[in-house]
């Protein structure tokens, strides 16, 4: 199968995450649970979260979506390519790696090498698990998926790989996601007045993006039971 075929596939339903996403993420609970919670601006904002949402949230998570296509090419490099080491693809997976660019500054020594080689651990299994299905020879991705695993390897593929909050539940203390309001921007007017907002939202990310998995996921798989049966 060719290369692209793969990322078009896979890509859908990176898609389907990140507006699932979109639709369970709640920006008032951020506002109202940041350390700016209780200032003029998060309370303006908070009055008008739909521009919020449309004009701060799903732009970062379209920014979010774009880094983990990026982040998809040089695992598929390595799957296209079993003569190579993994190693030879390492740094350019952990520079495009968003966990590994969330991580907090304050994560050092042994645990943020752990967390680096669990992280790079986790890109590598799926490059392997990648490897067949790149080499199926089929340009229909779900052909390619039937002639390249069986049932159970292709829906195991899809619970061990399709969950992308993993890293950030087992280490959750160990990451941030943040973002930066400008009130005026947002909503205009005299709101250009208000100070910016630093705001962390990791613990909203984590809740909405484990949403979305539990609605992708079962499709994804029913998406594949399917093909199994043509």
């Amino acid at each position: 199968m060719t290369r692209d075929a793969v990322e078009q596939g896979f890509d859908r339903y990176l898609s389907d995450l990140v507006d699932e996403t979109y639709e369970a993420f709640d920006v008032a609970a951020v506002l109202r649970g940041s350390q700016s919670g209780g200032s003029r601006a998060a309370s303006k904002l908070l009055k008008n979260s739909r521009p919020l949402e449309r004009h701060v949230v799903r732009p970062k998570l379209r920014e979010y979506q774009r880094t983990l296509r990026r982040q998809f090419d040089p695992v598929l490099d390595y799957a296209a390519d079993r003569e190579a080491d993994f190693a030879a693809y390492a740094d350019e997976v952990l520079a495009r790696d968003l966990y590994w660019d969330s991580l907090r500054r304050d994560v050092r020594g042994q645990r943020r090498e752990a967390i680096r080689e669990r992280l790079l651990s986790r890109q590598r299994a799926f490059g392997d698990a990648l490897a067949p299905l790149v080499a199926a020879d089929s340009d229909d991705f779900f052909g390619a998926v039937a002639a390249a695993y069986d049932r159970e390897a292709a829906l195991s593929m899809v619970d061990e790989h399709f969950v992308f909050t993993t890293p950030l539940r087992d280490e959750r203390e160990a990451f941030a996601f943040e973002l930066t309001i400008d009130p005026g921007d947002v909503l205009g007017g005299l709101a250009r007045a208000l100070p910016t907002l630093d705001v962390e939202f990791t613990d909203e990310a984590l809740r909405s993006m484990r949403r979305a998995e539990q609605r992708v996921i079962p499709q994804a798989k029913a998406d594949i039971e399917r093909a199994y049966e043509t």
